[in-house]
């Protein structure tokens, strides 16, 4: 008698046999016994997981001589012929080798016809996903309504590409992976019937491996079998490989740590062991995707083919990436899948893209100058950021009493960049009406003072207070994003307002336009006042939805939430008005950035025109 694999051996001949698809058994048993059996069904799910055995099953528990029955007896003519696949009222067709039209039609064409003995006619499709249109049409009237002696059923791992016209008409079974118990238990009950001496691990090492799929599964035990001797843990290892989705991991932990040698490693073992790189970016992309539904969705898991064990790994490794840095490396991965189509070198194409999502600062475009900067705030994020002035003795903030000078405009210390608060007086700073610094130094002065460790003397001689000046404004360079209010002041206030009215402008244009003009007035680290032009904006901006979606952009620009005010044009402050100060690099960013975002701007730009008449709504 000729050799009969292990897999096609112990192929379950009963629905209680069936491992890990209890729900598609239940329900069968069920519509048999109660003989509510559907003209047609489709059985979808990953190879491996039993779909066919099913279908055959079904045709033996249909066509039993003591059936119909929910338990066949497998003993029984009918039995037999089902099981050694001669049964006459049993089609088989391999959609995959037969898709045309012309065979479709030749197999449908006996459907009218009686049975050979049998209660029912069993026309089982087998990747019925890969019929043509014409063949999907041919199939399609006959599925509608077929004859009450005939009962199809469609198998395929590409449900999505089954047309819904068939679907409709069927009932729909989807068949899952199987777990790692349910695999280490058939293989133990294999070993042991079949007297293969394998180590316990070595089974483990099989059902992960196998990812989910009996007959990968039992094929692979089958295949240690030959080696003799007792089957261990590295003989197992040693002879299946680099398990796919550990490899996937080992790939996208190298991205997430920017190890680009432990990257090239990887991809090398995969392609030596002959993985198809085009297929491996495939996979690539379907583990990045996976990595981006746990990491925004967590509760998502059961929209991903994955096993429990699996799962969990992918979602511990999703904490590595941001959303931000995920969607960058599907973008780097999907053009590289693109442009393999006319390549030559697919494993070029792979390793750049790959390269260019562990490493943005060897990627020139827009999308690697993004992916840097993210790095960058969250690396700030992680480490805590620079430390915030601590001991600076001045009275920057002290100028204005307990706000800022008229016209809302506070004038830079020369022992700041741009963008860095000035450090808190402390109590026994000196009044406000003697001012210790001048407001007509440069920034280029302060830079050059903080590169040296000291800073330009005042010309009032008042000069005590400098060398602590100088130490604050080395450590006080503002960032978006640092650890609490510490570092931000109103100067930043002002230089990110720009980028502030753009984050506004993606949650809102409507509440972007209301704050075109404006300008933050004063900031003591908790309440941002700003002026905006009439009481109709200041009472629209109150309103509780522009205030959060405000905060929210502020928070987006520089990491913070304030309490923000709104006054109108010219009741930021009695004192007298001050002259404006000479337009900064920041100021002339933020006119720039509010013109080429304002509509009524971009009108008079694209026409020539000018505004003859302003008025508000009514």
């Amino acid at each position: 008698m000729a050799y009969l694999s292990l897999y096609r051996r112990y192929r379950p001949q009963t629905f209680a046999e069936i491992l890990g698809q209890e729900h598609v058994s239940r329900t069968l048993t069920n519509a048999i016994a109660e003989g509510r059996v559907a003209h047609a069904y489709l059985f979808t799910g990953p190879r491996g997981t039993g779909k066919t055995s099913t279908a055959r099953i079904l045709a033996k528990a249909l066509n039993c001589e003591k059936g119909p029955t929910p338990n066949p007896c497998g003993k029984c003519a009918s039995c037999v012929a089902i099981t050694e696949g001669s049964s006459l009222d049993v089609f088989e067709l391999d959609a995959a080798s037969h898709s045309g039209v012309d065979e479709t039609r030749e197999i449908l064409g006996g459907v009218p016809l009686a049975t050979a003995g049998g209660r029912k006619k069993i026309y089982v499709i087998d990747e019925v996903h890969m019929l043509t249109q014409q063949s999907f049409n041919a199939l399609l009237k006959t599925l509608e309504e077929p004859p009450d002696h005939v009962v199809f059923v469609l198998a395929t791992t590409e449900a999505h590409k089954v047309l819904p016209t068939i679907v409709s008409r069927t009932q729909r079974f989807d068949f899952r992976r199987a777990t790692g118990e349910d695999l280490e238990q058939l293989l133990g009950e294999i070993a042991k019937k079949e007297s293969i001496d394998i180590e316990p691990d070595a089974i483990s090492v099989i059902a992960r491996h196998s990812e989910g799929s009996f007959r990968d599964a039992v094929a692979s035990l089958e295949q240690l079998a030959s080696l003799g001797d007792a089957v261990s843990v590295s003989d197992a290892e040693r002879m299946l490989g680099e398990r796919g989705e550990d490899a996937l991991v080992q790939l996208f932990d190298a991205i997430a740590a920017g190890d680009l040698g432990a990257l090239f490693t990887t991809l090398h073992l995969l392609v030596a062991q002959g993985v198809d790189v085009r297929r491996l970016t495939l996979s690539a992309l379907s583990h990045a995707r996976s990595l981006l539904l746990l990491r925004t969705a967590p509760d998502a898991g059961g929209m991903l083919d994955l096993s429990a064990e699996d799962r969990s790994t992918v979602a511990a490794q999703a904490e590595s990436f941001s959303p931000e840095a995920i969607v960058r490396v599907l973008d780097l991965l999907g053009k590289a899948l693109t442009e393999m189509r006319n390549a030559p070198n697919h494993r070029l194409l792979l390793e750049v893209a790959l390269v260019r999502a562990a490493a943005p600062d060897t990627d020139p475009t827009a999308s690697g100058l993004l992916g840097r900067i993210e790095r960058l705030e969250r690396r700030i994020g992680i480490e805590g950021g620079a430390p915030g002035p601590a001991g600076a003795s001045g009275s920057g903030a002290a100028a204005g009493g307990s706000g800022a000078p008229a016209g809302g405009v506070v004038p830079r210390r020369p022992d700041t960049e741009p963008g860095s608060r000035p450090a808190p007086a402390p109590s026994s700073s000196r009044p406000a009406s003697s001012p210790t610094v001048s407001t007509g130094s440069t920034p280029s002065s302060a830079r050059a003072a903080a590169s040296t460790g000291s800073t330009p003397s005042s010309p009032g001689g008042d000069s005590d207070h400098v060398p602590a000046a100088g130490a604050a404004a080395s450590s006080t360079r503002s960032v978006a994003g640092e650890a609490g209010t510490a570092g931000v002041g109103l100067a930043d206030m002002r230089d990110s307002w720009a980028v502030t009215l753009v984050e506004l402008d993606k949650r809102s244009k409507r509440v972007a336009a209301l704050l075109k003009p404006s300008r933050p007035l004063s900031y003591d680290g908790d309440v941002l006042s700003v002026e905006v032009q009439s009481k109709f904006h200041r009472d629209e901006m109150s309103e509780p939805r522009a205030l959060q979606l405000l905060v929210e952009s502020i928070h987006a620009a520089l990491g913070v939430k304030p309490t923000v005010t709104f006054v109108t044009r010219g009741e930021g402050s009695s004192e007298p008005s001050s002259p404006e100060p000479e337009p900064g690099v920041a100021d002339i960013a933020e006119a720039k950035a509010v013109e080429e975002t304002d509509a009524v701007e971009l009108v008079k730009k694209g026409f020539g025109a000018e505004v003859v008449e302003e008025r508000s709504n009514p």
